[in-house]
């Protein structure tokens, strides 16, 4: 028996806004956890680093208020309910979403700082670093690409803290 899935009836336009958001987790990922092992990975994709997103990475770090002045605005503006803007759930849904990521990423590559620096640079350290990078990359383009689909993700523990933050209508 084949079932349908349900069309859903979010625009397009809320779609692909929906994936702008995730921009600041991903940049706060590849500062923290893709610089230390970025000279490990093959040379195309170092090349496509250094053509596509390296120009973004020298803003985010020259610029180190920007991260703080996106978050909020993105919090004011998209995801408080007393917003001047009226703006879908969907939106407010995933820009949480990628609000919470970028703490948790921001969190984590904090933590792998104070590591001390033998381990590192140590293989283990290589290890844990490249997997912080290819999680957080690979939770937000699963995210993004749920957002092009128009779901809504099921990312474990954060998803459901958003989820209940937006049904709650408490922020």
């Amino acid at each position: 028996i084949l079932q349908r899935k349900k069309t859903t009836n979010i625009l397009i336009t809320t779609r692909l806004l929906s994936i702008l958001p995730y921009f600041l987790p991903f940049l706060e990922g590849v500062e923290s956890f893709g610089l230390k092992v970025l000279s490990d990975y093959p040379f195309h994709l170092l090349k496509f680093y250094k053509n596509t997103i390296s120009p973004f990475m020298i803003f985010y770090v020259e610029n180190r208020n920007v991260n703080l002045v996106t978050f909020l605005t993105l919090y004011f503006l998209i995801v408080n309910s007393k917003s001047p803007l009226s703006v879908s759930q969907f939106l407010r849904f995933n820009t949480l979403q990628a609000l919470l990521i970028f703490l948790l990423t921001g969190i984590l590559g904090s933590i792998f700082r104070t590591l001390p620096m033998e381990f590192r640079v140590s293989l283990y350290g290589s290890m844990i670093c490249n997997s912080l990078l290819w999680f957080s990359i690979g939770t937000i383009t699963y995210a993004a690409a749920k957002c092009v689909l128009g779901q809504y993700s099921k990312i474990p523990v954060i998803s459901e803290a958003v989820r209940i933050q937006i049904e709650s209508k408490g922020l």
